[in-house]
């Protein structure tokens, strides 16, 4: 007889597991982070418009969207340390090529290997909590690398309109370079080796997935949308609207990034309790479309608070979301085509990322208002929560996951 579930061997884990992985999540879109906390210098040095800024992040995700099918699909094929080497590589050259960009285009080009590289964090990661940590025991650690993000942002959101004031914005992009280095540094003694297990020809068949993987792609893509435009923005939102400083509308993006990266912690730690996790992301789209609303409200009354408020609920709900999503996910996908799934999954929540900060733009700078982009944002919230509503019922006539092997 084989060896009884329960005591089955389970792969350990080597120290620094999840600081690795949390800084793999952070590295990838900093360059991202430097831009939108710097970004009142940026787009003052560059005279670029608010369309020209959003565009930014579109080139990024649209890159991630493409890449993100082929990226994901590595994951399940190659060595987890290959991966994350070429990840932490492709972040610090990406720092480099917008620290050093001579023009707008220039520009355009490092944030597209920028979108490249982020293509490979959630496939490459995913595949490695689900490859050495039992179910069951996933929620904290996956808390811990989806907010790498957020610890990201806060960083980049805290440190760097300081340091651009010092340094200009380019000397604060490159600085942000040193995650880049001090991840790449850790991989070796902090990532399990070995290649992962064969992916069965069956489970290579993308059509092949579970409907929850597609169910949950479209949710990431309206939730992506409403996420990085409040994301990009909000600093900007906060400069021109609300008359803070640069650096005090920096550390409106810190105190989302803060905000959720506790959260992104909680929540995981919360869906590993629950059978169905879509309740859960059908309570965060209400939250976060609540969290656009006080930013449209702070604007209209002229009350700051109500745009700290409004940083600190979407830091709670719509940043933290993606922790669910990610568990949703790999309590749904094949256990060995993780990394197919969640590549699949990025198309859709990148495609949201593009469009959101794309469409924000526009719409300010042709209404010369945020109303009505703040308004499309809580439409896309408005979206995903009835998507998540919809899912509830058949949610619970279903297995709660896949068995593990």
């Amino acid at each position: 007889m084989g060896t009884p579930a329960l005591h089955r061997p389970r792969p350990s884990t080597p120290p620094g597991f999840a600081a690795t992985l949390a800084l793999s999540m952070g590295a990838g879109p900093l360059a991202l982070y430097a831009l939108t906390a710097t970004a009142p210098l940026v787009t003052a040095d560059l005279d670029i418009s608010r369309a020209q800024l959003g565009a930014l992040p579109t080139a990024a995700f649209v890159t991630a969207a493409l890449a993100s099918p082929l990226l994901g699909r590595s994951a399940d094929l190659f060595h987890g340390r290959t991966v994350l080497a070429a990840l932490f590589t492709g972040a610090g050259l990406s720092l480099f090529g917008v620290a050093t960009a001579p023009s707008y285009g220039w520009l355009f080009a490092a944030v597209a290997l920028c979108g490249a590289t982020q293509a490979m964090s959630n496939p490459v990661t995913n595949r490695l909590v689900a490859a050495h940590v039992p179910q069951g025991r996933r929620g904290r650690l996956m808390g811990v690398k989806q907010s790498g993000v957020q610890m990201s942002q806060f960083a980049a959101g805290l440190a760097l309109p300081g340091l651009a004031l010092v340094w200009g914005w380019r000397g604060a992009a490159a600085s942000a370079a040193v995650v880049a280095a001090t991840g790449l540094a850790l991989v070796r003694g902090s990532v399990p080796a070995g290649r992962p297990e064969p992916v069965a020809a069956r489970e290579r068949r993308i059509a092949d997935l579970p409907a929850a993987v597609w169910w949950l792609t479209g949710y990431a893509l309206t939730t992506g949308a409403a996420l990085q435009a409040t994301n990009v923005y909000l600093p900007l939102y906060g400069f021109e609207r609300l008359e803070l400083s640069p650096p005090v509308a920096g550390l409106t993006a810190a105190v989302a990034g803060g905000v959720g990266l506790v959260a992104r912690i909680a929540w995981g730690r919360a869906a590993d309790l629950v059978r169905r996790p879509y309740g859960l992301l059908l309570a965060l789209a209400v939250v976060s479309g609540f969290a656009a609303c006080c930013l449209l409200a702070a604007e209209a009354l002229h009350a700051v608070w109500l745009l700290w408020a409004g940083a600190a609920l979407f830091g709670a709900s719509g940043i933290a979301a993606n922790v669910v999503i990610m568990l949703a996910l790999m309590r749904a996908a094949p256990p060995h085509a993780v990394g197919i799934a969640s590549g699949i999954l990025a198309v859709g929540l990148y495609l949201g990322f593009a469009a959101g900060p794309l469409g924000f733009g526009l719409i300010v700078d042709h209404t010369g208002s945020y109303r009505t982009a703040w308004l499309a944002v809580i439409g896309a919230n408005a979206l995903a929560a009835a998507l998540g509503a919809a899912r509830l019922p058949r949610g619970r006539s279903r297995p709660a996951a896949v068995p593990e092997p």
